[in-house]
């Protein structure tokens, strides 16, 4: 069903994390914005999560596997910020704007959340049977 409330918290999160692939400054060099587009390995990362986001909308009948795509689109994330504080911060100021990964992370871990109590409700409901 895509009606849950679990799948929300899932596109919201693919959406915003693509707008903060293109749209939101995340370091600057002498007075010149850089966004996350122009990391290679750190764009990848953020792309494989908001694809897996995405992907996990639809596998609602499915919920382990919603689960586990739920955390690996987490990772995903949590990779990509550390190879942009760590590998590119040696040369650039960071800007605030990089605390607005945390936004997709927590959506994800609300919608794994939700997808648990899902299970847990599926199950009772079969216990009852």
């Amino acid at each position: 069903m895509l009606q849950r409330i679990q799948s929300v918290f899932l596109f919201f999160s693919s959406i915003i994390t693509l707008i903060m692939i293109f749209f939101v400054p995340i370091f600057e060099i002498e007075s010149k914005e850089m966004f996350a587009s122009d990391f290679l390995w750190a764009k990848v990362f953020l792309f494989i999560s908001a694809f897996l986001s995405l992907i996990s909308i639809n596998l609602y009948k499915s919920r382990k596997k919603q689960i586990l795509l739920c955390s690996f689109s987490r990772t995903q994330i949590t990779i990509a910020l550390i190879l942009l504080l760590f590998m590119y911060k040696k040369e650039l100021n960071v800007k605030l704007e990089l605390l607005l990964f945390a936004i997709p992370y927590l959506l994800l871990i609300l919608s794994s959340y939700f997808i648990k109590k899902d299970e847990k409700l599926v199950k009772s409901s079969e216990r009852i049977r």
